[in-house]
């Protein structure tokens, strides 16, 4: 949890919700469409994901290249790419 802290007081739950609802009184609705967007991301962290078998496979493949030392440096990669975008 993440408190809001304020010229290095901690604010009380209350005050913070009284200070929130204030704000949100003069917020746009594109502001408001963001923080309800935040808050529906933050009730949905609890939920359990469920990881497709095919993702699963491929993690796996991932994960065992990795171990076996198979694979290629950033650097190298971010050169391929460069030397991709302005042939």
């Amino acid at each position: 949890m993440i408190c809001y802290i304020i010229k290095e007081v901690m604010m009380s739950n209350i005050e913070l919700k009284k200070k929130v609802y204030k704000e949100l009184e003069s917020a746009d609705d594109c502001l408001l469409d963001e923080i309800l967007g935040l808050i529906h991301i933050e009730s949905k962290n609890s939920e359990i994901v469920s990881i497709p078998d095919h993702y699963k496979l491929a993690l796996d493949k991932s994960l065992s290249q990795i171990k076996s030392g198979d694979t290629i440096p950033n650097a190298e990669v971010e050169k391929s790419i460069e030397k991709w975008l302005y042939k």
